[in-house]
């Protein structure tokens, strides 16, 4: 009998994990096939993809296996990170926190925010407002623990309904353990190896730090310490939200604006955020008891300028964390760390931990944020129930499947009149385009999981030519002007363009920075950060990618730098295209020259 697991991240950016006997075979989230861009509900389409494309049945499940005990459904219901924009964010902390934190209050989010059910989700209506009259009499959020075996109940009737699993096939997994099994287990790298997970909330832990290591050749695990008070990445939300843009999504917005910033003027208030949590040995001390950060540091930064503040969290974040990671080093004797939580998708500050001397390698997997819990949930149940590694990931290239015939109808429909279609040696004809300066889109093979483009769904363009990123914000993604562009980049040069601190392992997944040697940033202009010239690279092989580098292989023999700039294939506030029509339609309301479509390059004739 095969153990066949399905993971589920049912939260913000709802996702599902298919696990075969330790192996993850897919991975996908729900917003690719609603098209709505962190989906939380239920991620029913994901599931239904990932048994249909690998032929399980749902009798052959051997488990489910959900993230997180503490969870409730009020943020899915009210949807929280879908429907949102900030004014209902500022409402909200004035509405539901502020009376909770400050004056002990019990406030339902389902009651201030009445209007904004959406009883219509999977699994209806009648089931919805069931629920919604026992959600009604408490404090809704899952802090509330009282609410622990309600959230746990509703997660198992949903399950139930859909696929008719046995409430005892059910598993919850800890949220913070989720974490650090995926950054371990997605490499399975053991030798002098910690992980570690920072996060907001999950669970009421957000900080978390395991030692793996082998005894009798068998992987053992040992807790080194954990904690719930660390303060970085509500921080990172609430000033997000005080800069005027989107919490739980924007956040990487402040982090780009950040290099700007000029150091005299965030030094003074980098010492305010000091002022609020330090590190004392292995753990975070709070230096203030404050109820709320949101109010609190809205007063504090009040007259600050706004890149100040970006500039003051980001030097922040980078000093307090890799002060605790080097008290960790100084008790513990590592080498290697693999880092997950949303935190972890700071690239900026995993390259100011990859810099520490006694550090050889820092490995953030692919989209270390909690849509990959879906497949740490796999990871942790599988181990803990054979005491056996599981397999590592290959790539990350874990999705959607184009699909040949597909294509070849959406070709023999299209309009030949206004658009031209190459069917042979496509990737000479695009690397040639590139070289021209034109702006093309890939969408091929697989997609990837998580949200960065990996080649299979990118828009890439010449990196040298810094104009063709007015061309992309403006024309074709619609983007804040300030934000950098990343590079792809073979791997036989990525040394030569590039200060690697490690393995280039650790950049597949463009989940961390690098430093551009100085006689290569003229060549790599538009795929780096134009202030620092810092990089996020995706370090390309044959082995994970072969068509993707033969492109970028052909476009370097026609002008002598091997790598592309690299962005998401999408619309900006969408997910990443996930299907045949999806890359059409992008391609055709956007000033994009030309499409790869698997097998085929089709090119606009008046553009």
């Amino acid at each position: 009998m095969k153990e066949i697991y399905i993971g589920i991240n049912w939260e913000q950016n709802s996702t599902a994990a298919l696990m075969v006997d330790g192996k993850i075979l897919g991975c996908i989230s729900e917003e690719r096939f609603t098209r709505i861009k962190n989906d939380e509900r239920y991620p029913y389409n994901a599931i239904n993809w990932l048994l249909k494309n690998f032929r399980i049945s749902k009798k052959d499940i051997t488990a489910i296996c959900f993230i997180s005990e503490a969870w409730t459904p009020a943020y899915i219901l009210t949807r929280h990170y879908t429907k949102m924009n900030v004014d209902d964010y500022i409402y909200e902390q004035k509405k539901i926190w502020y009376p909770r934190l400050y004056k002990n209050k019990k406030i339902s989010q389902l009651k201030v925010f009445k209007d904004r059910i959406d009883t219509n989700q999977y699994p209806g209506k009648k089931y919805w407002e069931k629920n919604i009259q026992i959600l009604n009499k408490k404090t809704d959020h899952s802090s509330n623990k009282e609410l622990i075996e309600i959230g746990k109940k509703i997660r198992k009737e949903v399950v139930g309904i859909h696929l008719g699993i046995s409430e005892n096939k059910v598993k919850f997994i800890d949220h913070s353990t989720g974490h650090v099994f995926y950054s371990f287990f997605a490499l399975g790298r053991i030798r002098k190896t910690i992980s570690i997970s920072l996060d907001a909330f999950g669970d009421f832990i957000n900080y978390k730090v395991v030692k793996f290591y082998l005894k009798n050749k068998q992987i053992q695990t040992k807790e080194i310490v954990k904690g719930g008070n660390f303060i970085i990445a509500r921080l990172y939300r609430y000033i997000t939200l005080i800069l005027g843009l989107k919490p739980n999504e924007h956040e990487y917005k402040v982090m780009g604006l950040a290099p700007y910033a000029k150091k005299q003027y965030f030094e003074e208030t980098t010492k305010l955020f000091f002022s609020l949590q330090d590190v004392k040995g292995l753990k975070f001390h709070n230096k203030k008891k404050i109820p709320d950060l949101y109010f609190y540091i809205k007063e504090l930064l009040d007259g600050k300028r706004f890149d100040a503040i970006s500039g003051a969290l980001q030097d922040y974040t980078e000093k307090l964390i890799n002060k605790w990671i080097k008290n960790i080093l100084k008790k513990y004797k590592f080498e290697n760390i693999n880092l997950a939580g949303g935190v972890a998708m700071n690239v900026k500050n995993n390259l100011t931990i990859s810099e520490q001397k006694k550090i050889k390698n820092v490995y953030i997997p692919p989209s270390p944020d909690d849509s990959s819990q879906a497949m740490g949930a796999c990871y942790v149940y599988y181990f803990k129930k054979f005491n056996k590694q599981p397999k590592p990931l290959k790539n990350a290239y874990l999705g959607y499947q184009i699909n040949n015939e597909l294509v070849r109808n959406i070709i023999k429909k299209i309009d030949k009149k206004k658009y031209q279609i190459v069917t042979k040696n496509i990737n000479e004809k695009a690397a040639l385009m590139l070289a021209d300066n034109k702006v093309l889109a890939r969408c091929a093979g697989r997609s990837e999981f998580g949200a960065r483009a990996l080649g299979n769904r990118s828009i890439i363009a010449n990196p040298s030519n810094v104009n063709i990123k007015k061309i992309i914000n403006e024309k074709i993604k619609n983007r804040d002007f300030w934000m950098p562009f990343a590079a792809s980049v073979l791997d036989k040069y990525s040394k030569k363009y590039f200060k690697l601190n490690g393995h280039i392992e650790n950049y597949k997944y463009m989940t961390s920075c690098v430093k551009t040697k100085s006689n290569f940033v003229e060549k790599l202009k538009a795929g780096i950060h134009p202030y620092d010239n810092t990089c996020r690279p995706q370090i390309v092989t044959k082995k994970d990618n072969l068509e993707y580098y033969n492109l970028i292989k052909k476009f370097g023999e026609n002008t002598s730098i091997y790598a592309l700039l690299n962005t998401s294939f999408n619309l900006h506030g969408y997910p990443l295209v996930n299907n045949e029509k999806d890359a059409v339609k992008v391609f055709e309301m956007t000033d994009l020259d030309g499409l790869i479509l698997e097998n085929y390059l089709i090119i606009k004739k008046f553009n």
